[in-house]
């Protein structure tokens, strides 16, 4: 592969990302695979590797037969490549199976499609917890991948790590608000992509800590799901695989007395809290403890953070109500 084959991949790789959602962008991505990698089969998608559990989403096969995918999971344990490289950040690597495999289960495996040489990598999408993972198959009498085609290779993989995460992030900034925390999660729970605040959030609405795994388990079951802490977790359909979780924090005002939600609706309109005293009648002594216990409760720690927790709710609650 010269340097005008590879230029000419990542434009149209890149413009593919920024035209397509990332499953349809992937159907594309290996036509152009195609175009400067010589193969006779592929195998793509997403896996994410936690304790002894391979999980396995947005999967995908290029002249493989339909029960291809089954038997190539049964060998997940037995396979070279997931041995090795598994919690490499990128990686790539081929071998000939007449010569480099010995687990009897995965060469009578290879034998049954006729597959010869292996072209295995990965790579961390987007800073995800999951690998884009691709096998490249040649069959029969067919020469070894190189040396070459293996950096080669290894060299498309860290385009196609940046065009996904692109595509990713255009997709999810169109469906999802800015300001809202998500997560992408199996029907198990097991969680392959998030905001950045969506884990250290859903610490707080765990029934315990280290009880994640089971609250987004529990989330992925079921359309709403509230958490310890009142967070409310709504889930959609974001592919065939995933669920979409939204996470609603809960109500910063909950927690707090009526006359504290009067005094942090004053706050919030600008006035200090001399003149919060006058306009709810009281001592600015008062004032000034309900500010403390506003914070408290609400776990600020001054009017700017204050303001930003600030919703509708709170500023239509009147001053001279009751």
């Amino acid at each position: 592969m010269n340097r005008y084959d590879l230029s000419e991949f990542v434009l149209k790789l890149m413009d593919k990302a920024n035209t397509h959602t990332p499953l349809h962008f992937q159907k594309f991505m290996m036509d152009l695979v195609r175009d400067i990698t010589r193969f006779d089969a592929a195998w793509w998608g997403w896996s994410l590797f936690r304790g002894g559990r391979i999980a396995m989403v947005h999967t995908d096969v290029s002249d493989l037969p339909e029960d291809f995918e089954p038997r190539v999971k049964a060998q997940l344990a037995n396979d070279p490549f997931v041995r090795t490289g598994r919690n490499l950040q990128r990686y790539a690597r081929s071998i000939t199976v007449a010569e480099a495999v010995t687990d009897p289960s995965f060469r009578d495996f290879a034998g049954h499609f006729n597959l010869t040489q292996m072209l295995n990598g990965h790579c961390k999408v987007r800073d995800g917890r999951f690998n884009f993972f691709m096998s490249l198959y040649r069959r029969g009498a067919a020469e070894p991948f190189t040396d070459t085609e293996n950096a080669d290779f290894l060299a498309i993989l860290r385009h196609i790590e940046q065009a996904l995460s692109m595509s990713l992030q255009l997709d999810l900034g169109m469906r999802v608000d800015p300001n809202t925390d998500w997560a992408l999660v199996d029907a198990t729970g097991e969680l392959f992509l998030s905001s950045t605040g969506f884990q250290h959030r859903a610490e707080f609405s765990a029934t315990s800590r280290g009880r994640v795994p089971d609250l987004l388990r529990a989330a992925a079951a079921t359309a709403s799901h509230v958490g310890r802490d009142g967070a409310v977790f709504t889930r959609e359909r974001y592919s065939d695989d995933l669920w979409l979780l939204r996470l609603t924090p809960p109500n910063p005002w909950g927690d707090l007395s009526r006359r504290e939600k009067l005094v942090a609706n004053c706050l919030v309109q600008g006035m200090t809290m001399r003149q919060a005293a006058e306009r709810l009648d009281v001592s600015v002594n008062t004032v000034r403890n309900q500010v403390s216990s506003i914070y408290r409760k609400t776990g600020v720690e001054n009017r700017v953070q204050l303001l930003r927790l600030a919703n509708p709710t709170l500023t239509e609650a009147a001053p001279d109500e009751a």
